[in-house]
């Protein structure tokens, strides 16, 4: 919305769009994550946390298929400018086209979740195959279907987005068992998820750079193009939700560890803080797919 009321002419429903775009990607890469900490990690939560992410994943996957719906039918009536929003065969194009494929894969791929939350034996199977279409679903469309080689770049936007849900996904629980369990006992499974964690980033942080090298055209000219902008939003609230985590591990979780006072309290501020940074780096990436990385026609006043 803010790079669209920067343009010559800009639109409320376009403005609308990515405010939309980014509440789906918090909800469906979030219940993406919290089915995947529920697979990893779910053995080892007691019963009230058990219960409570079972609900929060619920929640997520309700929430994640009305925004989906929502952005669904704001994009057809910006394509249409209102006028075949309620066409039959103006929905039917939409959805034989990769808005549609997008949209199915994540609306299948949401239901699938809800297995991580049913007392299933093959539960975290299903529910990972719903995770990877969720994810998958983000490689349907977009930038990353635009350039050469697509293969490659579905790739590395799959596997980006993968360790994205995962980490946003666990805050929350990580975040209740700080408030909530003994020093000792959070201490030792924050710091086990903290090393799954570690690799994860180092994965994020290496496909997000080969992104920016596939995507961007120009990096010379970079910051003459909305995207750069929206672009380097995106990487300094990244890099302060990084920092905020590096902090964590190796202050706030030895403390609890040792039990010092009011540690889990600073912990779990901590972690409410890294929410809200990661919020603002969702809201980055929907202004930066709203834009094109080459488009060099709106410079930024100098």
């Amino acid at each position: 919305m803010i790079l669209e009321y920067l343009q010559p002419n800009p639109s409320l429903l376009d403005g609308l769009t990515v405010v939309l775009r980014a509440l789906y990607y918090a909800a469906t890469l979030g219940a993406a994550g919290l089915a995947l900490f529920a697979i990893g990690f779910g053995h080892r939560l007691d019963a009230e946390e058990a219960a409570r992410l079972r609900r929060t994943l619920l929640g997520a996957i309700l929430a994640g298929l009305v925004f989906s719906v929502l952005a669904l039918a704001l994009r057809v009536l910006v394509l249409t400018a209102g006028a075949g929003v309620t066409d039959a065969d103006v929905w039917a194009a939409v959805m034989r086209s990769r808005i549609g494929d997008a949209f199915w894969l994540r609306a299948g791929g949401l239901v699938l979740l809800a297995a991580a939350a049913m007392p299933w034996r093959a539960g975290p199977a299903v529910a990972a195959v719903g995770a990877a279409l969720v994810i998958g679903s983000y490689a349907a469309m977009g930038h990353s279907m635009l350039y050469r080689p697509r293969q490659e770049i579905a790739v590395l936007v799959v596997l980006h987005l993968a360790v994205v849900a995962f980490w946003v996904g666990s805050l929350p629980p990580l975040l209740w068992i700080a408030r909530r369990r003994d020093g000792a006992a959070a201490a030792a499974l924050i710091r086990d998820w903290s090393r799954a964690a570690t690799i994860a980033v180092a994965a994020m942080i290496v496909t997000g750079l080969l992104l920016t090298w596939y995507l961007t055209v120009r990096l010379d000219r970079i910051l003459e193009a909305w995207h750069g902008w929206a672009l380097g939003w995106k990487v300094l609230a990244v890099l302060a939700a990084l920092g905020l985590a590096s902090w964590n591990r190796l202050r706030h979780t030895p403390a609890l560890a040792r039990g010092e006072a009011g540690a889990g309290a600073r912990l779990a501020g901590s972690i409410r803080i890294e929410m809200v940074v990661i919020a603002l780096a969702f809201y980055a990436a929907a202004e930066l797919v709203s834009v094109h990385p080459v488009d060099f026609g709106h410079r930024v006043p100098s």
